[in-house]
């Protein structure tokens, strides 16, 4: 077995009981915040020995960090996981790890198929290429966060109004925390998006010729910049947030996740024989 491979099995077997622990931590209204810290510092760990086998997989198996959305998307997790257990120390978000750690399972296994084929050479020629992937995965992390804790809001809110006042109530964070962790992480997130669609705008060479699917990433994410952009605008001038800041948020990342799914489909159809690296 390749030290690559160690890494990976050895890392998804930490998230899979990250993901108990916090599974357990949701569900059984006897345990204390002690079984949530358990998690957290499995995650921890979790995301150093991922960040090991993803610089192994790099290095010693010549998979560049900037060439395959896999790849990137992989990165994006452990800016989740590492946002996540940052934030975790200024706010009551405990309950929210029960997403974030299967979320970076996912995307850990999802590095299996993390092609070495660059998808424009004259592209990774480009010195703005890596600034490009690094605005896109980070954005993509963020915003992965803020809707974690928008739908998170939307069901303690809904939980509140209904008077369903049980253990499911009392895991989930206070309204007002989740309130301001989503405005936080798409605070931080709209400048890398910014950046990213900026730069992007500079390649976008299909949309120039049509292309459908060009076309297609062009206005899904012009969409997604315009709704983070109201969010954002209507909080600060009409102190617009709750609800209607919640439903911008979750909106806005399904346009980002349009991106990337048009792009994963554009990917498997340019090469649909490509060999993949683990």
């Amino acid at each position: 077995m390749h030290l690559a491979d160690a890494f990976f099995v050895v890392t998804a077997l930490i998230y899979v009981a990250a993901t108990a622990v916090f599974g357990r931590f949701l569900v059984r209204p006897s345990e204390d915040r002690n079984v949530a810290r358990k998690g957290a510092w499995l995650l921890g760990m979790g995301m150093a020995l991922h960040s090991a086998h993803i610089s192994i997989a790099a290095f010693a198996l010549h998979i560049c960090p900037v060439q395959g959305v896999h790849f990137a998307l992989n990165v994006a997790s452990l800016v989740v996981v590492l946002g996540y257990l940052v934030m975790r120390t200024r706010v009551r978000i405990d309950a929210l790890g029960a997403i974030v750690a299967p979320f970076a399972l996912t995307f850990l296994l999802g590095s299996r198929s993390a092609s070495s084929h660059a998808e424009s050479p004259l592209a990774l020629r480009s010195a703005l290429l890596p600034f490009h992937v690094a605005a896109n995965v980070l954005g993509i992390a963020l915003f992965t966060l803020a809707s974690v804790a928008a739908a998170a809001y939307l069901v303690q809110e809904h939980l509140l109004k209904s008077k369903r006042l049980d253990h499911w109530f009392r895991r989930l964070p206070p309204l007002d925390a989740l309130d301001r962790a989503e405005h936080g992480f798409l605070l931080a997130g709209f400048p890398l998006l910014t950046v990213g669609i900026l730069i992007g705008t500079l390649w976008a060479h299909g949309v120039e010729t049509g292309d459908p699917t060009s076309v297609a990433r062009a206005i899904f994410g012009y969409a997604s910049w315009i709704l983070f952009a109201t969010v954002l605008i209507l909080r600060a001038a009409l102190g617009w947030r709750g609800r209607r800041a919640a439903w911008g948020t979750i909106v806005g990342y399904g346009f980002t996740l349009a991106v990337i799914v048009v792009y994963l489909l554009r990917q498997t159809s340019a090469n649909p024989a490509s060999g993949v690296h683990g």
